[in-house]
């Protein structure tokens, strides 16, 4: 199946056309693409983070340029991952859902759609792009794009896979039987890969687990963020308030007979732990860092930082807060979607280290292609635009940005489609039926929707949505006969 997809491919990639990076062309750029799980927008202490600490990130976001508008294409992990490596929104290659729950909908008012349960076979990569292209591909940590042998990463474009779990009994997936810290330990790993690889050009997807649930950390860390909690006065303050009811039962709990009760929603960020597990993951990218300073590699790596999707704020522990963003992974709303965006290179001129474009996960196949000097895929990236130009300070005129997820999630978010042009957000909530308006720039909470006063706006807006959805021949959620029946039952309280 590999071998034939490869046939396949032939002639897919277009030659680029030429830019002012094509002088580094015969000195190839090495790529880290560093991915965080479940990182939150306002996580950083770089982008307003008054309690946690990301010193090592931050020093990234001063010598690169931060994405401040920069968007995952769905509001959970494996959508969006899958994005990120086909270049392609996930209605569009119907990998629309979490791996976990394919064959397994939730149950509300609605029941989710149908979606592929792995990224298909036949995309034409990222992986494999910077394969053809002469490049080493190497891929560690987590990968949560399927689990078919064929759609694992030494079949999509990777010449090495390492999970990190190699060795050891894991205790949460944490810690193993030595008590070592499963990020320090995958970094160990990827500074060895690096300078196995140090002499040829190469291209590493560096997928942490962090800061994904199982919530855990180190002790030292964890009493160090306790003090600072308790010396800002943190720690006699409940963050946590009890809100509206779960809209839906997902499998899990529909399997062991369960009943779902209210949403609990961090107010703000005061989590030692969830502290101490950032902390530990940013001094591991110090660890990086410092090994391409020392290999003399940091003038031939361009670096990406981004996370597949907003942090978790609302259900399983809650262990962030998104605010100024309203709710967080797996809602419709910009922290379910809006994410932190890092991008350093040193084949371009940085002058302004903030960007405000907006740009979405798919956007970084053609970007990276581009940066390197590869052959861009233009029939494969179809939804992707590179921010080459942004990186250089000048703009980019793109078209809308498009989320189409119809499906509930455990975090309590519904079933949507959206659509962003500029700074005019546009969404649909299936499960109510209702339409929202929010114009960004003057409400990033999306506390108002103003659809009302807007209406020419909103029709302009519905109207590209629907072409889009039309377009990708989208798949729905479909009423629940049942929904009635559940309420009686007080399968949702």
């Amino acid at each position: 199946m590999y071998l034939d997809r490869e046939k396949m491919q032939i002639g897919l990639c277009l030659l680029s056309t030429i830019l002012p990076i094509a002088a580094h062309s015969c000195n190839k750029q090495n790529v880290i693409f560093i991915l965080a799980d479940d990182l939150g927008w306002a996580d950083l202490s770089c982008n307003g983070s008054k309690f946690y600490e990301t010193p090592n990130i931050d020093r990234l976001a001063q010598k690169g340029i931060f994405f401040s508008n920069a968007h995952a294409a769905s509001p959970v992990s494996s959508p969006a991952r899958g994005a990120i490596m086909t270049g392609k929104y996930p209605s569009r290659t119907r990998y629309t859902g979490l791996l976990g729950q394919w064959g397994k909908p939730s149950l509300g008012r609605l029941i989710d759609a149908d979606f592929s349960p792995n990224i298909s076979a036949q995309e034409f990569t990222l992986a494999e792009a910077f394969k053809e292209g002469g490049y080493k591909t190497l891929h560690l940590g987590k990968w949560h794009l399927g689990e078919s042998e064929e759609t694992m990463p030494l079949n999509q474009g990777f010449d090495v896979n390492i999970t990190g779990y190699e060795e050891g009994k894991w205790q949460a997936q944490r810690f193993n039987e030595k008590g070592e810290f499963v990020t320090d330990i995958l970094t160990n790993k990827t500074l060895k890969v690096i300078k196995k690889n140090r002499d040829k050009p190469f291209f590493l997807n560096l997928w942490y687990y962090a800061v994904h649930t199982p919530i855990r950390a180190k002790e030292k860390d964890i009493e160090y963020f306790k003090e600072k909690a308790k010396r800002l006065g943190l720690d006699t303050v409940n963050p946590i308030e009890e809100a509206e009811r779960f809209p839906a039962v997902p499998w899990f709990i529909q399997r062991k007979g369960g009943k779902r009760g209210n949403l609990k929603r961090r107010m703000f960020q005061s989590d030692p732990v969830y502290a101490a597990f950032l902390y530990c993951l940013d001094q591991n990218i110090g660890r990086i860092m410092q090994l391409l300073n020392d290999l003399k590699l940091n003038e031939r790596t361009t670096i990406v930082f981004f996370s597949d999707n907003g942090g978790l704020s609302t259900s399983e522990g809650s262990p962030t807060c998104n605010i100024p963003l309203r709710d967080g992974k797996g809602w419709d709303s910009e922290g379910g979607v809006r994410v932190p965006l890092i991008i350093y290179s040193p084949v371009v001129n940085t002058k302004e280290h903030v960007c405000d474009s907006p740009v979405v996960g798919t956007d970084l196949y053609p970007t990276l292609l581009e940066l390197c000097g590869l052959p861009l895929c233009e029939k494969q990236h179809v939804d992707g635009v590179s921010m080459v130009p942004l990186l250089n300070g000048k703009e980019v005129k793109r078209k809308p940005i498009y989320w189409h997820s119809p499906h509930y999630f455990n975090q309590g978010g519904y079933p949507f489609s959206a659509v962003m042009d500029g700074d005019w957000k546009y969404l649909f909530r299936y499960d109510m039926g209702t339409s929202y308006l929010y114009n960004l720039k003057d409400d990033i909470g999306e506390k108002n929707n103003i659809i009302q006063q807007n209406q020419k706006q909103a029709e302009r807006l519905k109207a590209l949505l629907d072409a889009f959805l039309k377009e990708v021949n989208a798949l729905y959620p479909k009423k629940n006969p049942n929904y009635e029946e559940m309420l009686k039952n007080l399968l949702i309280k």
